[in-house]
């Protein structure tokens, strides 16, 4: 492990970060507008739209910043929720689902604003992300993107199998679906820029200073850390499944989900390209997808697979079978580099958290298996909340705090994982 990567989980990102700025731990007490709990995007998000709009503004983060999922996930930035447009339509009303997708919409283009205006060095900046069918069913997949086309302005493409296969050599997929204003990038270093542009606008943020409790002090919420304490007007909780007995309502509100991801050595690069031979993100139409894109120097990211409690004991062994199954050819010719796991915040109805328990005490957290763009979305709309008595956030409202089923909700999960993995076999 490299310097730059110190009290970061080995990774790819935390190995090639190129500079290694610190935040000092809390000590003693001090004052804002609004104290953000947890370092990730969602934390970030909040924090930096609270600094845009003039807000003194405190995060701590019991870690490193982009310590969990934020700084070592796969990189993708799409549109949309995890719980999927046609559910939200269900759910909602194909009106109110609109609203909601549009937010993410909105947010990736933000995203590329920041990136470029903070200049934020997280690329290669690479557009496109080909979703991939491993059925047979042009005409189901041709409906499916007219209607997202349609009712959400999603900008789908349908490609055939054959020009699927120029891009993915494989004979386990045929037709799929392209994303052009999706991308990929470094997700670790984007976050830290993230962070380096809320200090710059007199943001403080402090690093290894986990927060124990939350109490009311008259007027004013108290947030304590091992040294210190922070007394703010707000305070914005968005680390739901790092809390340890924080707040139990968020606790048992959502549970974690494990995945898994590998880095390969540089792979050759006609061998590579006999395989995967193309810029974009890649990942297929299953419950339980491998999701995989090209690196520099022609290495490979792979990931897949989900768990709830198991940690792999050879986590590069399982996603290289993975990647053999779809390219027997890459067989021989790859070594792993690193591989690690992450745990993903899920609420039952996977869609994000956002709202406020009593006033003052606001949550932004759930952003599970879909978080690049609703995170920007939803710290962007809990900062007009705060800032400029905003009342969009109401409209997650329908997606709070139901109680997850605590310890056993996992099991549950495990269970509902396991089901669709069946139907991934079974095709039904």
């Amino acid at each position: 492990m490299s310097a730059t990567s110190e009290n970061y989980i080995d990774n790819y990102y935390a190995r090639h970060l190129d500079e290694d700025l610190r935040y000092p731990a809390l000590t003693g007490v001090v004052e804002a507008d609004v104290c953000v709990i947890g370092g990730g995007l969602a934390g970030i998000n909040t924090a930096l739209g609270l600094a845009e709009r003039g807000k003194n503004v405190v995060l701590i983060e019991a870690k490193r910043v982009g310590w969990g999922a934020s700084g070592r996930n796969a990189g993708f930035v799409a549109k949309g929720y995890a719980a999927g447009e046609s559910s939200l339509a269900k759910t909602l009303g194909l009106e109110k689902a609109q609203h909601l997708v549009s937010f993410t919409r909105n947010a990736r283009q933000l995203i590329k604003k920041r990136i470029k205006d903070f200049n934020i060095d997280c690329g290669p900046v690479i557009d496109g992300v080909l979703t991939v069918s491993w059925r047979d069913k042009a005409a189901a997949l041709k409906k499916y993107i007219n209607e997202a086309n349609d009712n959400f302005g999603l900008g789908f493409e349908f490609w055939p199998r054959d020009r699927v296969h120029e891009h993915c050599k494989t004979d386990k997929y045929y037709d799929g679906i392209f994303a052009p204003h999706d991308f990929q990038f470094n997700p670790l270093r984007y976050v830290r820029g993230l962070a380096r542009v809320i200090a710059d606008k007199g943001g403080k943020i402090f690093e290894d200073s986990p927060a124990l409790k939350i109490v009311r002090e008259g007027a004013v919420w108290a947030v304590h850390t091992p040294s210190g304490k922070v007394k703010a007007q707000h305070i914005v909780l968005c680390c739901a499944i790092y809390m340890e007995g924080l707040d139990r309502r968020l606790e048992n509100a959502a549970f974690p989900v494990q995945t898994y991801i590998m880095t390969t050595a540089p792979i050759e690069e006609s061998v590579l390209k006999s395989a995967i031979n193309t810029p974009h993100a890649i990942y297929d139409t299953r419950f339980c997808s491998d999701y995989y894109r090209v690196l520099p120097d022609n290495r490979l990211l792979w990931g897949g697979r989900v768990g709830l409690w198991a940690h792999p004991e050879n986590i590069a062994e399982a996603m290289l079978h993975d990647m053999f199954k779809l390219y027997p050819q890459l067989e021989g010719h790859v070594a792993p580099e690193v591989s690690w796991a992450g745990l993903l915040c899920y609420a039952p109805h996977k869609m994000p958290q956002i709202g406020q328990i009593e006033p003052g005490y606001w949550y932004n957290t759930g952003y599970g298996g879909h978080g690049l763009c609703p995170t920007t979305a939803g710290g962007e709309i809990v900062a007009a909340a705060i800032a400029e008595g905003d009342e969009t956030y109401k409209a997650f409202a329908p997606f709070g705090l139901s109680y997850a089923g605590g310890k056993m909700g996992r099991y549950a999960a495990q269970m509902v994982y396991w089901w669709w993995r069946a139907r991934d076999f079974m095709d039904i």
